[in-house]
């Protein structure tokens, strides 16, 4: 485990806590070189891996986008308010994240290789959106 890591991940364990939501075992994280089905064909070129990804996040992104729908009219106003100050923290971290990932200049800024990444964090919050338990 990385320095910090630990300390990040309580962080955002006591964020959920103080906004009343239970989380799941297993957090969110954004991690590098993550293989993914779209990268296993060795006669493809990168423009189709890229592209393979980019649908392969698109469905990740709708099946984030119900789930949290479908979690948001479930819940009561004050519910529905812990929930989405939860996802808006989430998204805050998630593009900060990204941003310090694109801002480094030596980094390796493929799309073939930052998809991947994206597409798990983006299932993870869905598994977690899902699974929470939202004191009413």
């Amino acid at each position: 485990m990385r320095k910090g890591r630990g300390i990040r991940r309580a962080g955002a364990l006591a964020v959920a806590a103080a906004l009343g939501i239970a989380a799941p075992a297993g957090a969110q994280e954004f991690r590098e070189n993550v293989p993914h089905p779209c990268q296993d064909f060795w006669m493809v070129t990168r423009t189709e891996i890229v592209e393979c990804l980019r649908r392969d996040f698109a469905v990740a992104d709708a099946e984030l986008n119900r789930v949290y729908a479908a979690k948001m009219a479930s819940l009561s106003p004050a519910g529905r308010e812990r929930l989405r100050a939860d996802q808006r923290a989430w998204l805050v971290r998630y593009d900060r994240v990204l941003t310090a990932y694109y801002s480094r200049s030596w980094a390796n800024h493929s799309l073939a290789k930052v998809l991947p990444s994206q597409i798990l964090a983006v299932r993870h919050r869905t598994a977690y959106v899902r699974a929470a338990r939202i004191r009413e």
